[in-house]
């Protein structure tokens, strides 16, 4: 019984402490970046630019994306601005290993942060 208790909680501590996050640093700009149809945020220093474009050329027809490996700053220029096409960018981050999306002090698991900013 030991074990597994110290399994589970061993399991649930690795999860929160290597779990990614996206970054957004203003959460009004990134609203009206979200009517625009030109999406940003910063993404965590291990992805990589082959990461981007291996993961986003699944979804070019939803949206295309700009890197700036230097910034780890990803732009997602929508094709169509409607909520079922950004539904894909979560797709995305998940895809990269991204659980949350950090706004200023609070981190959203991607579901929330789905309905919250994207939806």
């Amino acid at each position: 019984m030991k074990s597994l208790l110290f399994s589970s909680v061993f399991v649930l501590v690795g999860f929160f402490c290597f779990s990614q996050e996206a970054i957004i640093t203003d959460s009004e700009v990134f609203k009206k970046s979200v009517v625009d149809g030109n999406i940003s945020m910063t993404l965590p220093s291990e992805i990589t630019n082959d990461d981007v474009q291996k993961y986003s050329k699944y979804y070019t027809a939803f949206f295309t994306t700009a890197f700036d490996s230097k910034s780890h700053q990803v732009t997602f220029n929508m094709v169509n601005n409607d909520a079922k096409s950004r539904r894909v960018i979560i797709r995305f981050l998940s895809a990269n290993g991204i659980q949350f999306a950090r706004i200023g002090d609070s981190a959203l698991p991607l579901s929330d942060f789905y309905d919250t900013y994207l939806n």
